[in-house]
């Protein structure tokens, strides 16, 4: 199984963590967003966890957003602080896909700052109901139900801007059938990829756990990643392919970093 979410810290006000009996094992939780009571949120109910595939499943994502009614929340890292990765790699001229939008504002941010082209995608019908209502007055934004294992609504090698993944990846890798449901969904990403572009898959997961999924065969791309820290700290790019064997167990090199890998299809 996929080593889902360790690092994970809970979404409370207080610095001690909510009774939730154990941590969830992954997914698009943690890190980074907004903080909510743990008396008022019925996620830190240790009964929801009971089914660890819970956060690979379309349903327990629509009912969660559907319950918080298009409340904002920004898994792991918000733009300000993945602005300079997500600028140096992505194309703002260009077509870009956003893979599991969820309740993310990042996409917002993203075209304030001159990204022409958005196509952001979620299998929950909820999220992408209340997302299209409240920024049908943004030109460059759309929102599409789709289920990013597999798109057939778009074409080979259609997004030369990239793609982005905030957490996605690691909601799949968080169910019974993890292998084969990432392999699906970054082979999907991998074809509607041009040639040159990059795939950006931002995760609390160290190369160590990440990397065998990302470097399969049929992934005709090259990998590097960025550590991102507190207030600005970050390492990278580390090309993959340069590094000595054993150099990649040293990260996380932060107290509590998370990874950025950049896949860049050949």
């Amino acid at each position: 199984m996929a080593l889902c979410a360790p690092r994970l810290r809970p979404r409370t006000v207080s610095s001690a963590p909510p009774n939730t009996g154990r941590a969830p094992r992954g997914g698009r939780g943690g890190g980074a967003g907004r903080c909510v009571s743990a008396a008022a949120d019925t996620y830190d109910n240790p009964a929801l966890y009971s089914s660890e595939d819970a956060f690979s499943l379309s349903t327990y994502w629509d009912e969660r957003y559907r319950r918080e009614g298009g409340a904002a929340f920004e898994w792991y890292r918000d733009y300000g602080s993945l602005e300079p990765v997500l600028n140096r790699h992505l194309d703002k001229s260009r077509p870009v896909l956003h893979v599991g939008v969820g309740t993310s504002r990042i996409q917002v941010h993203m075209h304030h700052d001159g990204y022409k082209e958005i196509v952001n995608v979620d299998y929950a019908p909820s999220c992408i109901q209340q997302l299209a209502a409240a920024h049908a007055h943004l030109p460059g934004l759309s929102y599409q139900l789709a289920d990013c294992r597999a798109m057939p609504q778009f074409d080979d090698q259609s997004f030369g801007g990239g793609v982005l993944d905030k957490g996605t990846l690691d909601a799949l890798l968080c169910g019974d059938a993890d292998d084969a449901d990432s392999l699906a969904m970054l082979s999907e990403v991998h074809r509607v990829l041009t040639r040159g572009s990059a795939y950006l898959c931002v995760t609390h997961a160290p190369p160590r756990s990440r990397l065998r999924y990302l470097q399969r065969p049929g992934l005709d791309w090259d990998v590097s990643f960025w550590e991102v820290g507190q207030q600005g700290a970050r390492e990278g790019p580390v090309r993959v392919a340069d590094c000595a064997a054993g150099e990649l167990e040293a990260y996380p090199r932060m107290s509590y970093s998370h990874f950025v890998y950049v896949c860049t299809r050949r």
